[in-house]
């Protein structure tokens, strides 16, 4: 739920295709519109790999040696599938590509845009002492999309280590979406928190989502049972292609026991995680320093019997004597 929050509501290119409509009724009914169709697409994909694991039940092509990892095994069920209608094949294989790459080229433009508006341009007046034109911007614009593509296909390279392309997407919006969620939320229902204890928040935030995100060594994921008993219909069963990954499965494995605790948190939980950090450590910052500075007001009315503002929380209140000392009114929120 975290991770599908910090999507549709805080991510850039979600807030940037939602500004695109004309109102914000016409964007909450975009929102609605995209519930069941998401819904449907996502038990269409639950079914079609239960429909996969199923045709492969007796002949693993992994161990086989068709493949060399499990991500493979969509597009070579396709050619089993339909490899007898030309064409079929490398059109649905071509479909699912495009779906992707149509998905990375809206995030690289968001990136793009938010470098523009909040650091070039910002820059430029401070430099130029004038704000840069906008028929000077498509430039700048085009040269961040182009240095972010460069980047996300030397990520592309590193993804190889990070398990499978459902993993390793989920982990990367886990890490990155919880603590920007919490930032948002912090923002929106909260009056104590401020510039600094958000920053706080978030950097504690992201340092400890990208630990238990990346950290290592991880136990491997576990995995449905394949065998190799019935191969025959595929060329049968070549012992000698048994790529090296099955041959280290084949090893006596380790106890999960044995990793750190926090290695062994799924990556579903990354985002929850990450946003509860974030969002204590951030609001948590506030009451600190708030609880810092009152101390000292509230020290002598210790020996009074009774007195509201011992007790009451300072999340709830503010230090009287401190406002008035330093010229601000008691009725107002204190704030640091």
């Amino acid at each position: 739920m975290f991770t599908y929050l910090s999507l549709y509501a805080v991510n850039q290119t979600q807030v940037q295709r939602l500004k695109t409509v004309k109102n914000l009724k016409s964007a909450q009914k975009a929102l609605w519109l995209n519930w069941p169709i998401l819904s449907l697409l996502s038990l269409s994909t639950s079914f079609s790999g239960l429909a996969i694991y199923y045709f492969y039940r007796n002949c693993d092509p992994l161990r086989q040696g068709r493949i060399k990892v499990r991500d493979q095994t969509m597009p070579l069920f396709v050619v089993d599938a339909m490899g007898d209608l030309p064409g079929l094949p490398g059109l649905f294989v071509s479909g699912i590509f495009s779906a992707s790459l149509s998905t990375v080229s809206a995030a690289l433009n968001s990136l793009a845009a938010v470098t523009l508006e909040d650091y070039l341009k910002p820059l430029y007046l401070k430099v130029k002492r004038k704000p840069l034109p906008d028929l000077q911007s498509s430039f700048p614009s085009k040269v961040m999309a182009f240095l972010y593509g460069v980047i996300c296909i030397a990520v592309a390279f590193l993804a190889q280590k990070m398990g499978g392309v459902l993993q390793a997407s989920l982990t990367i919006f886990g890490v990155v979406g919880g603590p920007l969620f919490a930032l948002f939320t912090m923002g929106m229902f909260t009056t104590r928190a401020n510039q600094r204890g958000v920053i706080t928040g978030l950097l504690v935030g992201l340092s400890f989502s990208l630990w238990i995100g990346f950290g290592q060594p991880r136990p491997p994921v576990k995995t449905l049972d394949f065998s190799v008993e019935d191969c025959s219909d595929f060329g049968g069963y070549n012992q000698t292609s048994l790529p090296l990954a099955m041959a280290q499965r084949a090893a006596e494995p380790r106890d999960d026991s044995d990793y750190f605790y926090l290695y062994r948190v799924s990556y579903l939980w990354f985002s929850v995680l990450g946003y509860l950090v974030t969002f204590i450590v951030g609001y948590g910052y506030q009451l600190i320093i708030a609880l810092a500075r009152c101390s000292g007001y509230r020290a002598d009315l210790s020996g009074r019997a009774a007195n509201l503002y011992q007790y009451r929380p300072v999340f709830a209140s503010g230090c009287p004597r401190y406002e008035a000392a330093n010229g601000k009114d008691y009725r107002e929120r204190w704030r640091y």
